[in-house]
């Protein structure tokens, strides 16, 4: 298992199909799509093939840095026992010794250089590489600065580069809302924020550069992901962090109070039509067909603008559906305003939006767990044996009312219900509007 990444960006890497045609240029070494590393560390296994140990030997003596321990023998029986002896002539070669020190080592080997022992032989929880903070604190000696940095430890990221472009990914991996200043191994043109889930691109306003770095206040729904991009043809001077202005405010809240008209698919065994006082996870309602219920279900509801809610050149009104369970569709006045299926469940209503009398529909659709665990408690006509039941064979009605059909059962009638539905709250938001920031995007630009 691959450590955590932090502050520098690593990738796993096949022992020989992989390495094999990789090369080293500039102390870098590089693969022949063109990705380039400045490290390579090697995995804690007394095992290596004389083949792999070979290329290892070639990379180190072109001027790669390698950090790890020897290999004890080969794991292959070709060659046996010469296997095993090539592989003890490399590593007197190399390393000049088996026996681990008990504090670092540094070899100078060719045009690279080799680290092992004490530290560097000390390995992280998974037992497999190296401590994190040992590897980092080693690419900061030689004068590597972390390529990303974030201020809470919430958030983690991958970086891409190209001629025209610096690209980075950036995920709250929690459950929470994050305000995090993220630091960017980059200082080329604005930071644009790529938004993944909605399409929009906009700049981001304010930000700090310095030493090559750029500093940029940033906020993460739970679970909640960007693409933050740097220009390289572009040259701007920083600005100065006073606030992180660069998302959204929000002025105004007001929740939608009140019950709301659902229909279900009687055909899937929904209640037509009922009233919900207030919204409800389908697992807990009492009527068997709701709390059972997987499939789509239509929520209506008509409210007129809350007067503390104003539209206006620099603000937009959204819908916050609150918590959905598990994706869905919002209709507003009868215009389609699209399908949300991960936090923010937000739509943008400014322009469909009246003082008074709004419908607003909202489909809910859900996964057929709980169907299933409802159908579990029917008497079963399923495969059995390997068999398709007879019914299904001489084409007739079911002999019971299950509503799935599955060739294996993974649930049953005690299985926990899956939180299911329109959970909310569901509220109008009134916030800044960030037309003047975005830019259009690029023909043909690709990441």
């Amino acid at each position: 298992m691959l450590p955590d990444k932090r502050g520098y960006n690593f990738d796993g890497c096949s022992p020989l199909a992989l390495i094999d045609k990789a090369e080293v240029k500039d102390n870098r070494i590089v693969f022949q799509e063109g990705t380039s590393y400045s490290v390579l560390v090697l995995p804690d296994f007394k095992t290596m093939t004389p083949e792999l140990l070979e290329k290892i030997e070639s990379l180190i003596r072109e001027g790669a840095i390698v950090v790890g321990d020897p290999p004890l023998k080969s794991p292959s029986l070709v060659d046996y026992p010469n296997c095993d002896v090539r592989v003890e002539t490399l590593v007197r070669q190399i390393w000049k010794s088996r026996d681990i020190p008990e504090s670092e080592k540094e070899i100078q080997y060719g045009k690279g250089k080799l680290l092992w022992g004490g530290d560097y032989s000390e390995t992280d929880s998974a037992g497999l590489y190296p401590e994190y903070e040992t590897v980092a604190g080693l690419l900061k000696e030689i004068g590597i600065k972390e390529d990303f940095i974030s201020s809470t430890g919430s958030v983690r990221y991958t970086h891409r580069t190209n001629a025209e472009r610096d690209i980075y990914f950036v995920s709250n991996r929690t459950d929470s809302h994050v305000k995090d200043t993220c630091v960017f191994r980059s200082a080329s043109g604005a930071p644009e924020l790529w938004d993944p889930v909605t399409g929009d691109i906009r700049l981001l306003g304010e930000y700090f550069r310095e030493d090559g770095e750029t500093a940029i206040p940033m906020e993460f729904d739970q679970a909640q992901s960007f693409f933050v991009v740097f220009d390289k043809t572009e040259k701007r001077a920083g600005r100065s962090v006073s606030n992180s202005s660069n998302f959204p405010e929000i002025k105004e809240r007001v929740m939608l109070k009140g019950s709301w008209e659902v229909s279900f698919d009687p055909e899937w065994g929904g209640t037509e039509k009922i009233v919900f006082d207030s919204l409800t996870d389908w697992s807990l309602h009492p009527e068997e067909g709701i709390r059972y219920y997987s499939g789509t279900a239509k929520y209506h509801k008509t409210f007129d603008l809350p007067a503390s809610i104003r539209s206006g050149k620099e603000s937009k009104i959204c819908l916050d559906l609150g918590e959905v369970k598990n994706i869905a569709r919002v209709k507003l006045n009868g215009e389609d305003l699209g399908i949300v299926w991960t936090y923010p469940w937000r739509v943008d209503i400014t322009e469909a939006v009246r003082k008074r009398g709004n419908l607003l529909e909202v489909e809910i659709a859900n996964l057929w767990v709980n169907r299933l665990i409802g159908d579990a408690k029917l008497p079963y006509d399923g495969v059995e044996n390997g068999k398709w039941p007879q019914w299904l064979l001489e084409d007739k009605s079911r002999s019971t009312d299950r509503y799935t059909f599955v060739p294996r059962r993974f649930y049953n009638e005690d299985s926990p219900l899956q939180s299911s539905g329109l959970i909310g709250p569901v509220e109008i938001v009134e916030m800044d509007d960030y037309q003047q920031f975005r830019v259009k995007l690029i023909n043909n630009a690709t990441l």
